[in-house]
């Protein structure tokens, strides 16, 4: 689970080989040890799946996720493409499916909360690095092996902001666009933050080090909708945080002062970023006439505008999982639009498209149970646990947010077990080992 969770900020894929070839998402390093991950905890007897039958709150999560599965695969009865292209349907639920599976297996018999706040943290320290180098070089930075896109900033295709003419790159780490890394370093800097304020001394410095680079890697991607989710999971985050003051302290405690320092470097470092590239901010701000921006933002409501097409011809059972690209490609071919057919840039409006009102009831539903199930947690944990567990559920949080205005943790297999394997991890039982 733990090397799930690693490589998600990856998009390390096996090429060239056939079973990887015809089934997309297999061939994803990530897809296997999700799949080992899940065969392990089926082969030891499905540990904890009792403790989360008998919990309503969990139960309630399981069963929608669940529901939400069989309707997915129920889909290619109705898909648009099955005819067509018959395999696009399975191919979109199967990655749903091993998520849900890796979900029930995380809840149940997942590691500590402080484990995988360590790989997240471990995910930043490397991301914010190689952010940082390809900014600074304004190229990639060779590690093709590894999954690194080509990156030149002069090149159509490479995702740049633009300001007087000038083309700067955003960095990509080793995922396909700024937007996905920017969503995995909000995620990471939320754990991040729970760790930096249990440290003391030397090792909250090293904490704060690797806050502030991740902050910068962050502000890099120029990724408008991860600065409102980091925003967002803050929101969320403090107050639960909060109850790691150690009792009749008072308010000046020691943990206090960390989480006022770690405010203060972001503000700072904000205000740093805001003079350094005022010219690039204002145009992602719509300041002016850039033409980069103005297209995104157009490109985004013709996207939407189909999506909301598609509603209307099958609000109830929408155009089944995967298959709205395709109908997009096809609405698009009819107009003289210089667009291809890709997923709509918003989590529930793309739910509703594919999979109908239904399939939008039982995301909700998921969500809601599997929130309210965290909540409840945090108030039967002792502090340090439930700080760990509000940095996961904030990460949820952040990653709602950035759904209103992306796609990828509805569509991508690695967001995908990211955004409901912190559900997962969040919502436990009390009953669960807590700590490690």
């Amino acid at each position: 689970m733990l090397l799930a969770l690693l490589l998600v900020p990856t998009w390390l894929r096996f090429n060239g080989f056939p079973p990887f070839s015809l089934l997309y998402s297999a061939g994803f390093w990530v897809f296997w040890p999700m799949l080992a991950a899940v065969a392990a905890w089926v082969a030891a007897g499905l540990p904890g799946l009792r403790a989360l039958w008998r919990d309503p709150l969990r139960r309630g999560w399981a069963l929608a996720l669940l529901a939400l599965v069989l309707w997915a695969w129920a889909s290619w009865t109705w898909a648009y493409t099955r005819e067509l292209r018959p395999a696009v349907t399975p191919s979109s639920a199967l990655p749903l499916l091993l998520t849900v599976a890796f979900a029930l297996a995380l809840n149940c018999a997942g590691p500590p909360s402080r484990a995988i706040l360590a790989a997240l943290v471990t995910g930043v320290v490397w991301n914010s690095l190689l952010a940082g180098l390809q900014t600074a070089l304004q190229r990639s930075v060779g590690l093709t092996a590894l999954g690194e896109f080509p990156l030149n900033p002069l090149k159509s295709g490479t995702v740049i902001v633009q300001a007087s003419g000038v083309r700067w790159l955003r960095p990509y780490g080793l995922l396909p666009h700024p937007n996905m890394l920017a969503g995995f370093l909000t995620v990471g800097l939320l754990a991040v933050l729970v760790w930096a304020l249990a440290r003391r001394g030397w090792g909250f410095a090293a904490a704060a080090g690797v806050f502030v680079g991740g902050l910068w890697a962050l502000l890099l991607t120029f990724s408008r909708a991860a600065w409102i989710g980091l925003a967002v999971g803050l929101s969320v985050l403090l107050p639960f945080a909060w109850r790691l003051f150690p009792a009749g302290r008072g308010w000046w405690s020691a943990v206090r002062v960390r989480g006022l320092l770690l405010m203060g470097v972001m503000v700072v470092a904000g205000g740093v970023f805001l003079l350094l590239y005022r010219p690039f901010l204002a145009a992602r701000a719509g300041v002016g006439a850039e033409s980069v921006e103005l297209r995104s933002t157009a490109d985004r409501a013709v996207y939407e505008q189909i999506a909301f097409d598609a509603i209307q011809q099958s609000p109830l059972l929408g155009v089944g999982i995967g298959n709205y690209a395709w109908v997009a490609a096809r609405d698009l071919a009819k107009t003289t639009f210089d667009l291809e057919g890709q997923p709509v840039h918003h989590v529930l409006l793309g739910v509703w498209a594919e999979l109908g009102l239904v399939g939008l009831v039982l995301v909700c539903a998921a969500l809601t149970f599997g929130v309210e199930a965290a909540l409840r947690a945090l108030r039967h944990v002792p502090p340090d646990e439930a700080a760990a567990r509000a940095a996961l559920l904030a990460g949820v949080f952040a990653l709602m947010v950035v759904g209103m205005f992306d796609h990828y943790p509805w569509t991508l297999l690695p967001f995908q077990a990211l955004w409901w394997g912190l559900l997962a991890a969040a919502a436990r039982g009390t009953d669960q080992p807590l700590t490690g």
